[in-house]
């Protein structure tokens, strides 16, 4: 893996604990403590899209390493196996601790429609776009390499304008119009993924990436700006400016994206500092996955055992290093369980 994705990687883990860790953001309120959750919120939102980057990085040219089905074993090992079992540990944790549904309604109709809409798990939301995205990669890999550049960028331009930039200006305006046609091939969450792609393997010149960074410093206020003034005057989280797939979450990931990785590009090996960064990334990049499968776990027993305040600033910012000190803690030790710990936390 190259090493900025390494590093992509750790910091998104722990942003996605940080937006979790801040979901007092969804109980609006015009008190202060709203005002704080939503810059939190606002700077942390790159983390699911960037995740998205980094599979069109590490997946796009599959094919230059293994055949359709060891990719498709290895995510299933890797992914599926995992999410299933989590999702099973979630629908007894609601059941028998958080008391959430009575032990009399799971019938296998009722968890199997849980699970897809991820009513027991909220946060494992995230898996049925990942499928989606695993499922449509081969597409893109098959590819021919001289072509795939070319391709890529049309599908990026063309799903820009069309599902991104149009749809949002519609929404600012307010105009009561609904576009009729899609490019569907880059719906979703697919265009991170080609993204991610076309960042890792073209250059970018020094002009392109200050405007880059500059549009994804107007994406953010964006975002922050424009949902705290629209809530503010409504009484209720207006959502015109949020949404991963709108355009103002995809100009400030995509910064990032490119910041991080010419920033690391930059670091030198003899330097102490720099050394030591890639070194806890090394490191923390073989927990970024379990993090992200224990911490809505850890979120509730914590908050229910301890009475913690979710709207305390000290829960918000410190909560975010507690949550994942235990969830690498209780990953490092469930991978001692022979033969299973590494199945169900990879």
């Amino acid at each position: 893996m190259k090493t900025y994705i390494t590093v992509l990687n750790v910091i998104s883990a722990f942003s996605v604990v940080a937006l979790h860790a801040n979901g007092c953001f969804w109980q609006f309120s015009r008190s202060s403590y709203w005002f704080t959750a939503n810059i939190i919120e606002c700077v942390f939102y790159f983390a699911v899209p960037v995740f998205f980057m980094i599979t069109g990085v590490t997946l796009f040219d599959f094919m230059k390493r293994q055949d359709l089905g060891t990719f498709f074993r290895h995510r299933f090992h890797k992914v599926v196996v995992p999410f299933l079992f989590w999702s099973i540990v979630a629908v007894l944790f609601q059941v028998f601790y958080m008391k959430k549904f009575a032990l009399s309604a799971m019938s296998p109709v009722f968890i199997a429609n849980g699970i897809f809409k991820s009513t027991f798990c909220s946060v494992y939301w995230f898996f049925w776009p990942l499928f989606s995205v695993y499922l449509s990669i081969p597409l893109f890999a098959a590819v021919d390499n001289g072509k795939k550049e070319f391709v890529l960028k049309y599908l990026a331009a063309s799903g820009l304008i069309i599902n991104f930039f149009f749809p949002f200006v519609l929404a600012v305006f307010k105009v009561p119009v609904k576009i009729p046609v899609s490019v569907t091939v880059t719906s979703g969450f697919l265009l991170y993924a080609i993204l991610g792609w076309l960042i890792d393997h073209c250059e970018i010149s020094p002009s392109r990436k200050k405007i880059v960074y500059l549009l994804g410093f107007v994406g953010l206020i964006m975002h922050g700006g424009g949902t705290y003034l629209l809530s503010m005057e409504a009484g209720k989280i207006i959502k015109i400016y949020k949404g991963y797939n709108n355009v103002p979450c995809l100009l400030y990931s995509v910064a990032v994206f490119v910041f991080i990785k010419e920033y690391i590009s930059k670091f030198d090996i003899l330097n102490p500092l720099h050394n030591k960064i890639l070194k806890i990334c090394n490191v923390l990049k073989n927990y970024t996955f379990p993090i992200y499968l224990l911490h809505w776990f850890l979120i509730r027993i914590l908050v229910k055992e301890l009475h913690i305040d979710i709207k305390s600033m000290v829960w918000r910012i410190g909560g975010i290093f507690l949550l994942c000190f235990l969830s690498i803690a209780i990953t490092w030790l469930a991978r001692k369980i022979p033969l299973f710990g590494k199945r169900i936390l990879p």
